[in-house]
């Protein structure tokens, strides 16, 4: 298997690829429990609390002392006590022996990033937490591990309602720093080849239509 996705959503993220690669690590031990003996490496995205379970990510390097931790500058203050800490620039491929990957430039309320993940000819483009992917190219990829988070033709009734009714409307700040889901086809039907596949991620479960 490709890909198996632990948790995806505002409850937490994780999703591992190739049974060794884990992106963002946002859930309990628990979750992770299963593949501990699996997971080689743990790429981090952003330091939101639904991507980074400090004290799952700590217990997982504790009981596996040869586990890296790939992420950006950025995050690197979040992360004390955590070894074997791989701080990836933009743009610049790694070499991991077995797999190659890229970090790519997000554009969330914070500071974030995306991956390029590269294996026996395989390719995987994960990016989710992003208001946009302009400027980024995936031609012909494998895999499309996209956030689908809103629905640009409801999500406007959402927040006129909401704001009718005198509540909070969270979509506003939703639509500003996350990908709905028609950026996400759109990004899709422009660098998709003939053979892929989609992995929707960080869909919202209560407010959003799903397409």
């Amino acid at each position: 298997m490709t890909y198996q996705v632990i948790a995806s959503g505002s409850e937490g993220n994780s999703v591992l690829y190739h049974d060794h690669i884990l992106v963002d690590i946002g859930v309990p031990f628990a979750s992770i429990k299963p593949h501990l003996y699996k997971i080689q490496l743990v790429l981090l995205t952003h330091q939101h609390g639904d991507h980074l379970n400090l004290d799952t990510l700590r217990r997982l390097c504790a009981e596996r002392p040869t586990v890296r931790v790939g992420c950006g500058e950025w995050m690197f203050q979040y992360l004390a006590g955590i070894r074997n800490i791989d701080v990836l620039k933009i743009g610049v491929e790694y070499d991991y022996t077995h797999f190659t990957l890229t970090p790519v430039k997000l554009y969330h309320d914070v500071d974030n990033c995306g991956y390029k993940i590269f294996r026996n000819g395989h390719k995987i483009f994960h990016a989710t937490d992003t208001a946009h992917l302009n400027g980024i190219q995936a031609r012909g990829y494998d895999l499309y591990a996209l956030e689908h988070s809103y629905d640009e033709d409801v999500i406007g009734k959402i927040i006129a309602d909401k704001e009718a009714a005198g509540q909070y409307a969270y979509e506003k700040g939703a639509i500003n720093s996350h990908l709905s889901e028609q950026a996400a086809r759109q990004f899709i039907f422009n660098n998709a080849g003939e053979n892929y596949e989609v992995l929707r991620l960080h869909e919202s479960r209560r407010e959003y239509s799903k397409i």
